[in-house]
């Protein structure tokens, strides 16, 4: 369920009240037009305002805005709890008895429209028929736990492989890679051929449990506490690549799984309100034609507020092969990861 779904049904099942008593506000007042109340920590009684029709705060005692601006009951949320945009959300919805991958069902086709109009207002419709949604842990069990040389040989030792959960598809002779959103729960899992060489009627990758890729950052439900600890998030192409630096302790990475962000994507990295490093594959501006697309980057920078502090790992001084990933020798992202540039921000 996203933000302005989550929003709508507070607003038509009236929520409100519970959700300010299980945050833990005191002094809970309303009228038709607002609630009052003050927060946990604090003695004034009338700090902070929610208004019934859009659910907007006003805190006059402290800054709840997140890093896009807004002041609401969901950043509201995130600032009494000290949590991330989407643990609040499935906080909410908890505290509601709502389900937190539930696919909202418009009421009328006059809704529907008002919602997307309202989503490419805030520039966040995009991928509308991709559904995240989590599927049995059980399927695990088929796959099983398992370490793999060819990874090892990649700069992922057994350990990493343990904790990043990988298992075999004896079918398909694939490693399959757990795929979890940011809440850890299992979403899909992809399959990665387990062979050095690629022969041309085979697939090096594939979903073996379908996905709404665009709708994940891979490895964030792991590298999270770092991420928010060290003030920064370093966003690769691949799954692999945030398993090679996690093996190297570098713990605040995670992957797109392509080679360029989706708005929901983007939304998540600028709510973690730290600095982002892009840290692309070598040649990702490189079109299937061969030709080169200039604007690649820029067109990757620009996604992202103009006030979002921003690097870039590009490598100038010929230590990647193409497509090489920055993390495939660490040797050369110490290089290229200390001379990182500054983009905006």
């Amino acid at each position: 369920m996203d933000a302005l779904d989550l929003k709508e049904r507070i607003i038509d099942d009236d929520k409100v009240r519970l959700i300010l008593e299980e945050l833990g506000m005191h002094s809970i007042e309303s009228n038709s037009r607002y609630y009052s109340c003050g927060m946990p920590d604090g003695d004034n009684q009338n700090s902070t305002i929610i208004y019934r029709d859009n659910l907007n705060v006003d805190a006059y005692t402290r800054n709840i805005k997140d890093a896009y601006g807004n002041s609401d009951i969901i950043s509201l949320v995130s600032y009494v709890n000290e949590a991330y945009f989407s643990d609040s959300l499935k906080w909410i919805c908890d505290v509601c008895g709502y389900d937190y991958y539930e696919k909202q069902k418009p009421k009328s086709k006059l809704a529907t429209w008002a919602r997307d109009m309202m989503r490419i207002k805030n520039r966040e419709k995009e991928s509308v028929d991709e559904h995240l949604e989590p599927i049995d842990e059980e399927i695990l069990n088929y796959y099983g736990l398992y370490v793999t040389d060819l990874f090892k040989n990649d700069g992922i030792g057994y350990h990493t492989q343990e904790e990043f959960e990988l298992g075999y598809d004896i079918e398909s002779n694939m490693i399959a890679m757990p795929i979890r959103d940011e809440l850890g729960n299992l979403v899909g899992i992809k399959g990665r051929l387990n062979s050095e060489v690629v022969k041309p009627h085979e697939n090096k990758y594939i979903y073996l449990h379908p996905c709404a890729k665009t709708k994940i950052l891979y490895g964030l439900d792991k590298a999270k506490h770092n991420i928010l600890k060290q003030k920064e998030v370093i966003v690769l192409e691949a799954e692999k690549s945030v398993q090679q630096l996690w093996d190297k302790g570098v713990k605040n990475a995670v992957a797109i799984g392509g080679h360029k962000l989706s708005k929901t994507q983007v939304k998540k990295l600028t709510l973690l309100g730290v600095r982002i490093v892009i840290a692309y594959d070598k040649g990702v501006e490189i079109g299937r034609d061969g030709l080169v697309d200039k604007n690649f980057y820029t067109n990757e920078f620009d996604k992202f507020m103009k006030n979002q502090e921003l690097y870039c790992i590009y490598d100038t001084k010929g230590l990647l092969k193409d497509k090489e990933s920055p993390s495939d020798n660490f040797d050369n992202w110490n290089k290229l990861y200390e001379t990182k540039r500054k983009v905006r921000g």
